[in-house]
């Protein structure tokens, strides 16, 4: 019986490995058929995360759509394709698929995408591969889950008030001239749209949610820390 147990588990580590080498060489989120051999090898936790997992990326490739559709200027690919293909191929690629940010922290790419010396002309796809690129690393960079998964509570829950601070820098960075680097809910004399604050929420719910199975599952408590526009510092992942 210990033997049984331990081919079994020496399987879902294959498993496990041959699979995100596989999602990582084409940045594609497994969503596996539950008749799948790899599906044995996975708990209901391993699901519980993976579920978040797709959630969280969900909303950040409908938050891109929307971020483009508003800000159409400057879109590095607007004459090759639509905003539509334009995102479902950024989400398609690895996350360091772009050698210019690849040495680059995540967060530190999102402070670019929101920095006025910033002198590139689209701003929302540092700003998506930033965010996706810290989310993920708040997963441990893994695209499926077996047993030997395991990721950090605290990672999941700084990942969120990462968020957090990026939505408010979304919402406050502005030029010389005083006009937002990027424009997302309504300015003054437009019809009022929340639209974006509600999807970034329902991102920060995801990964707080997530970060308090996982510490309810370990034991951990975790550190909390309180976002303030007075220091918007990024937490570490």
């Amino acid at each position: 019986m210990k033997l049984f147990n331990f081919i079994v588990i020496a399987l879902c580590s294959n498993l496990s490995a041959c699979t995100d080498m596989l999602a990582n060489q084409n940045g594609v989120y497994a969503n596996i058929d539950d008749s799948s051999i790899a599906r044995w090898g996975k708990s209901d936790m391993d699901e519980v995360i993976e579920v978040h997992q797709r959630a969280a990326m969900k909303n950040l490739k409908a938050l891109m759509v929307k971020l483009y559709h508003r800000n159409p200027q400057g879109r590095h690919d607007a004459k090759l394709r639509t905003i539509e293909e334009s995102v479902n191929l950024t989400f398609s690629r690895s996350n360091n698929y772009y050698p210019q940010w690849e040495p680059i922290k995540a967060t530190d790419i999102v402070r670019i995408a929101l920095d006025e010396s910033y002198q590139g002309s689209d701003r929302v796809l540092p700003l998506i591969v930033g965010l996706r690129k810290m989310i993920m690393a708040s997963y441990e960079d893994h695209t499926e889950f077996f047993y030997l998964t395991s990721i950090d509570g605290q990672k999941l829950y700084n990942s969120a008030r990462n968020i957090e601070i990026a939505a408010w820098m979304l919402a406050e960075n502005r030029n010389v001239h005083g006009q937002l680097l990027l424009l997302s809910d309504s300015v003054q004399g437009e019809h009022r749209n929340l639209s974006y604050q509600r999807l970034i929420g329902q991102l920060i719910a995801t990964q707080d949610n997530l970060a308090l199975i996982m510490a309810n599952k370990s034991g951990r408590l975790l550190k909390n820390f309180v976002v303030t526009a007075a220091s918007m510092v990024f937490l570490p992942i």
